[in-house]
């Protein structure tokens, strides 16, 4: 199952349980009556569904946008999942309590609420710990303290059953509390004063803000447990701390906006960068009669992998360069700017005659602490003006299609070598291939070929090949933008996923 599928699951099946909480606290409160119903409880149980609808939203906000929190997401979701479970728990109580009938259902929902106090206290250590990095003994001391502490207050609500230590459900569904119930927040007054601890000790890995609402989330319920223990009757610990969740979920929100922008801004910027560097003014060399050349790239993201080049090595050779770099994004991007300068530095030294010497000399360099394995498919082509000779290597890149005069593009076939980056000391294997005027060389990358529809059905090679063909003898970049306008008309509304580069060349002879 894909990461949006499995999202779009969890998005159904937490609108479910969360409705269902709901719609169980609305259906029970008008089957007691509200008029039956003393006003305390009625301001408790108000909070609580208050509490359980500001849950739904929150989690559903977090699972459309799981940037939201970070990759620890998933810590916030379980300690969100507890904290509506605890109001459900609460709005229950205050239902169930004195109805007679339902006594065994009182209990049961006692329990859970017992067990929602130390699960939550637990879940947000998780949470905070999640955040920094541990790797002191006392931190170590302290995780065990909190796991241990954690099963024993579950082995003490389990052992109410027997002790009636915390509480009881009376013969009419009444709820007393019992002497121990003060040893019920012991777990949570611990996980809380040793999360202020962790919090304090690694503030330095910490943003502001960050420990701003971390600590109004350990200290707003510090109010409500007080209260409980002194005021029978009034419970706002759960709505205390779903507020704080939601506080939490707002100025997490306010960050990653400025995140966000700021991360935008420096795509912006490498976008502008890479743009100004991959040569866009055309003609190329309005003088120079021998050739005609076209090239454009579109990026899938904001920055590419792909990239052409083109540029005279001497008065008589021209250069001309595609590429794909493996991956998307900034780090394809950067390998991108490193293998383009090298291609063009060891083509323009001289020291190299052959295209497949200079792929040779660039895959050595690349490969140095190429430590992310990312890898380059290029093609590099020397024509010469004065013969039309053009002299071609390709490491594993995608076959260029080729239209002699007055004829169609058709696909020229050679052995491939492997892409640069990939391993060092490759061979990489040239070719020749005579031009005359007239003749059109049109290279590209797999983005062309690959673009897919809504149907999952590939452009391919004959498809580029009709595009081509629609009308071969056009200008060069009047062939680059039909085939453009055939892929566009072919993806229709479906995304982009890679990178869609052409270069189209036309010989035109030395007369």
């Amino acid at each position: 199952m894909s990461i949006e599928k499995k999202r779009k699951v969890l998005l159904i099946v937490s609108c479910v349980f969360y409705l269902t909480l709901i719609s169980l606290c609305v259906g029970l409160t008008l089957a007691r009556g509200i008029d039956d119903l003393p006003p305390v409880y009625i301001i408790n149980i108000s909070l609580d569904l208050f509490g359980l609808v500001m849950g739904l939203v929150l989690f559903a906000s977090l699972v459309i946008d799981v940037q939201k929190t970070g990759a620890n997401q998933k810590y916030y979701l379980f300690l969100l999942t507890t904290i509506c479970v605890g109001l459900f728990s609460d709005a229950g109580a205050w239902l169930l309590d004195g109805v007679k009938p339902l006594r065994f259902l009182c209990v049961v929902d006692n329990y859970l609420y017992y067990v929602c106090n130390p699960a939550a206290s637990f879940f947000f250590w998780i949470y905070v710990s999640s955040l920094v990095k541990k790797s002191s003994k006392w931190y170590k001391y302290l995780n065990r303290l909190m796991y241990a502490g954690v099963v024993c207050s579950l082995l003490l609500i389990v052992s109410n059953l027997f002790t009636q230590f915390y509480f009881t459900v009376d013969a009419g569904a009444v709820y007393h509390r019992n002497a121990g119930y003060p040893v019920s927040m012991a777990y949570a007054l611990i996980a809380l004063f040793s999360t202020i601890a962790l919090i304090v000790r690694e503030r330095k890995q910490l943003e502001t803000y960050q420990i701003v609402i971390l600590l109004l989330y350990l200290v707003s319920p510090l109010g409500a447990i007080i209260l409980a223990l002194l005021i029978y009757g009034l419970s706002l610990s759960y709505a205390l701390l779903m507020l704080s969740l939601l506080l939490m979920y707002c100025v997490l929100n306010v960050a990653q906006g400025r995140e966000k922008a700021l991360a935008d801004r420096d795509l912006a910027l490498a976008s502008n960068i890479q743009e100004n560097v991959l040569p866009r003014v055309f003609p190329y060399l309005p003088e120079r009669k021998e050739f005609d050349l076209y090239a454009s790239m579109t990026p899938a993201k904001e920055v590419g992998g792909d990239f052409y080049d083109f540029f005279m090595i001497d008065e008589n050779r021209l250069a001309l360069v595609i590429a794909d770099v493996s991956g998307k994004g900034i780090p394809a991007a950067l390998f991108m700017m490193v293998a383009r300068t090298l291609i063009k530095n060891l083509t323009l030294t001289g020291l190299y005659s052959k295209p497949g010497d200079i792929l040779a000399a660039v895959n050595e360099r690349l490969c140095e602490g190429n430590e992310m394995e990312l890898f380059v498919t290029a093609w590099l082509g020397i024509l010469d003006l004065n013969t039309g000779s053009l002299a071609y290597a390709n490491a594993g890149h995608e076959y260029p299609a080729i239209c002699k005069a007055n004829c169609r593009f058709e696909i020229l076939k050679e052995r491939h070598s492997p892409p640069l980056a990939a391993m060092e000391g490759i061979r990489f294997r040239g070719g020749a291939l005579a031009m005359e005027p007239g003749d059109t060389i049109y290279v590209y990358t797999d983005g062309v070929t690959e673009a897919t529809n809504a149907a999952s059905e590939l452009f391919d090679l004959d498809r580029m090949l009709d595009a081509l063909n629609q009308k071969p003898e056009a200008s060069v970049e009047q062939l680059d933008t039909t085939v453009r306008e055939k892929i566009a008309a072919f993806v229709g509304d479906a995304p982009q996923f890679d990178d869609i580069t052409m270069l189209c060349l036309r010989y035109n002879g030395n007369a």
